[in-house]
């Protein structure tokens, strides 16, 4: 049995045309995920924040404006990332056509 070197070197098997790095924006929705996930957990679980929907139910809760409020946060703030991250991605696509 002989020795092929090819087999060795894993760099042979990687597929060069899909090798690279993961964009941006990818990798701030899956960190932004995280830590959305992380703040839902605490905010509305009994045991880490003290949420319980009896308080929601009986008034205890948020303020009708303290609602809207965050309402137009989480639209706004998404939607200025995902335009922000659209035109950096045009941008960058203008800087590779020239």
């Amino acid at each position: 049995m002989a020795f092929k070197p090819e087999i060795d070197d894993l760099s042979a098997f990687e597929a060069k045309e899909t090798s690279h790095t993961i964009p941006l924006g990818w990798s701030l929705l899956f960190w932004g995920l995280i830590l959305w996930g992380a703040f839902y957990l605490w905010a509305y679980s009994p045991a880490l924040g003290g949420w319980q929907q009896a308080q929601d139910v009986e008034g205890g809760g948020a303020s009708a404006a303290t609602n809207t409020v965050m309402t137009i946060l989480f639209t706004a703030i998404p939607t200025a990332a995902a335009i922000g991250l659209a035109l950096a991605q045009r941008s960058r696509k203008a800087k590779k056509g020239t």
